[in-house]
């Protein structure tokens, strides 16, 4: 049976994993960078770019911070 996307948000969370979007789970120590304007959206060290959902832009921010 497969997990859902909240499901592994919770199981691997504590291991550098966030949600920023529906449908998106990413590793943080992989994020390359994170661009606040057009909507918000980050780049990953192989170079994709996936959006951040509204919701999840200052849980983002707050994280970026701390690292």
């Amino acid at each position: 049976m497969s997990k859902t996307l909240k499901e592994y948000e919770e199981l691997l969370g504590e291991h550098g994993f966030e949600s920023i979007h529906q449908s998106h789970l990413i590793n943080l120590n992989e994020l390359k960078s994170y661009i606040k304007k057009d909507g918000g959206f980050v780049i990953m060290s192989d170079g994709s770019q996936l959006p951040v959902s509204q919701r999840k832009k200052e849980r983002l921010q707050d994280l970026i911070n701390r690292l």
